[in-house]
C-alpha cells in the first residue's frame, strides 16, 4: 500500500459521528421525524432501540397508533354490518391512517378478524362458507400475506388460532392454531420465516381447554393463555416448551364467571393477569407475574365497579361487570367498555376514569390492538 494512503487513527473515515451523540441530542432529533421513521429507526443499533423503547422517552416522540376494531350491525344500511375504528391516541396530524374495510386486501368472500399481537392482525378470509386462508397484515402499512392452508376445516370441532409477534425482538410472526380448543391434544404452529405449519401434541394436562374468546399474551417467545381450569398455559414458538402456571386468587372471594377465569396482557417482558370479582362493589384486580421459576404473583392494582363507572349515569353500576378491552400498561390506563356500550379509560394513576366516546347499540368488539407499528421488512405477499 502506498504510504500516503493509510488511514489516521480517529479520522473522519473510520469514527460513527452517530456514537458521538448523547442520548438527549438523539431522542431530540427522532422527536422531530414521523411515527413511521422513528419505528424503523430502532434498526439502527441496540442503544437507539433502547432509547426509543424507553417509556420516559416515548412521551417525546411522535405517538404511535392506539385503538381497536369493533363491528356494528344495523338492519337498515348496506351493508349491515360494518367494521369500525376508534383512535384513543389522541389528536396527532402525524398519525397513520387505518382503513377499517381493509379494501387493501385480495377479494375474499368474507374477513373474521382473530387476534393481534405487536401491531399485526390476524384473519381468517373466507374463499367460501367451506374454505378460509389465514391472512396476517399490517393495518397502517396496508402489508399482507396469506399463509398456507393449515388443514383446519371451518366445520371441524373446535377452534383457536393466535397470532405471536414481537417488533423489538425479531421480524418475525408465529401463528398457532390449537386442536381442539376445549380438549388441547396439540397445536401447529405456523413460522414466517420457514412458511410452514409444524404440528406438536400437548403436554399439557389432559382436558386442558382454553377459550376462543379470551385474549393471549405474546411475551419472552412464549404464547399464554388463560385455561378453563383457571391456570395459565403457555408453548413455545417450536412447540417444544409447555408451561403450567396457577392464576392468583383474592382471599374471602369468589369469581363469578367460571367459565373465564380472567384475561392477560404483557409489558416489558412481564406477564399480567387480571380478574373480576363478586365483592361489595364489584372489583377488579390485576396482577403482575414477577418471576417465572417462582409463579408468584404480587397484586398491582384493585379498582371498583363504582370507580369505572363513575362519569355515566348508569343502572348498572355496581351490579355488572364491565368489558376490558385492554390494560394499556405504558401509559397505566385501563379502558374498557361498560354494559351501555359507552368507551371508558381508568388511569391507575390518579383514579379517575374518563369517557372516550358512546358505541352505541349493535356492538361487537373486535381483535383489538395497542401500538399499531409498522412491518420490519419482508412482509409482502409473494
Amino acid at each position: 500500500m502506498a504510504k500516503g494512503s493509510k488511514k489516521k487513527k480517529g479520522s473522519s473515515a473510520t469514527r460513527n459521528p452517530a456514537a458521538e451523540l448523547t442520548d438527549d441530542l438523539i431522542v431530540e432529533i427522532l422527536s422531530r421525524l414521523p411515527a413511521k421513521s422513528v419505528h424503523r429507526c430502532r434498526r439502527v443499533c441496540r442503544r437507539w432501540r433502547r432509547l426509543i423503547s424507553d417509556p420516559h422517552h416515548r412521551k417525546k416522540l411522535p405517538q404511535t397508533l392506539a385503538g381497536f376494531f369493533h363491528l356494528s350491525v344495523n338492519e337498515s344500511r348496506f351493508p349491515v354490518e360494518a367494521r369500525h375504528f376508534v383512535n384513543v391516541s389522541g389528536i396527532g396530524g402525524r398519525l397513520p391512517h387505518v382503513c377499517p374495510s381493509f379494501s387493501f386486501l385480495p377479494r375474499f368472500e368474507r374477513i373474521s378478524m382473530v387476534d393481534s399481537c405487536g401491531g399485526l392482525l390476524l384473519c381468517q378470509c373466507f374463499e367460501s362458507s367451506d374454505a378460509f386462508r389465514y391472512v396476517v397484515f399490517n393495518p397502517c402499512t396496508e402489508e399482507w400475506i396469506v399463509l398456507l392452508e393449515s388443514g383446519f376445516h371451518p366445520k371441524d370441532r373446535g377452534f383457536c388460532a393466535r397470532l405471536g409477534f414481537d417488533p423489538d425482538v425479531s421480524s418475525q410472526f408465529h401463528v398457532f392454531e390449537f386442536v381442539p380448543c376445549d380438549d388441547v391434544t396439540g397445536v401447529k404452529i405456523y413460522s414466517s420465516e420457514t412458511r410452514e405449519w409444524n404440528y406438536r401434541e400437548s403436554e399439557w394436562c389432559t382436558d386442558t381447554g382454553i377459550s376462543d374468546i379470551c385474549r393471549s399474551a405474546f411475551c419472552n417467545g412464549m404464547l399464554h393463555l388463560v385455561s378453563y381450569q383457571r391456570s395459565i398455559v403457555s408453548v413455545d414458538v417450536e412447540g417444544r416448551t409447555w408451561r403450567t402456571t396457577k392464576v392468583p386468587k383474592m382471599e374471602g372471594v369468589e369469581e363469578v364467571r367460571d367459565w373465564l377465569p380472567g384475561s392477560i396482557c404483557q409489558s416489558e417482558g412481564k406477564l399480567y393477569y387480571l380478574s373480576q370479582y363478586n365483592t361489595v362493589p364489584i372489583s377488579l384486580s390485576i396482577w403482575l407475574l414477577e418471576d417465572y421459576s417462582k409463579d408468584e404473583w404480587t397484586l398491582k392494582h384493585s379498582v371498583t365497579n363504582e370507580l369505572l363507572y363513575e362519569k355515566i349515569n348508569s343502572k348498572y353500576k355496581s351490579s355488572e361487570f364491565c368489558y376490558v378491552v385492554i390494560v394499556h400498561l405504558d401509559c397505566n390506563l385501563i379502558y374498557y367498555i361498560t354494559r351501555d356500550y359507552t368507551l371508558m379509560a381508568y388511569d391507575m394513576d390518579h383514579k379517575e376514569s374518563r369517557v372516550i366516546q358512546a358505541l352505541g347499540l349493535h356492538f361487537e368488539p373486535q381483535a383489538e390492538e395497542w401500538q399499531l407499528r409498522a412491518f420490519i421488512r419482508n412482509r409482502r405477499a409473494p
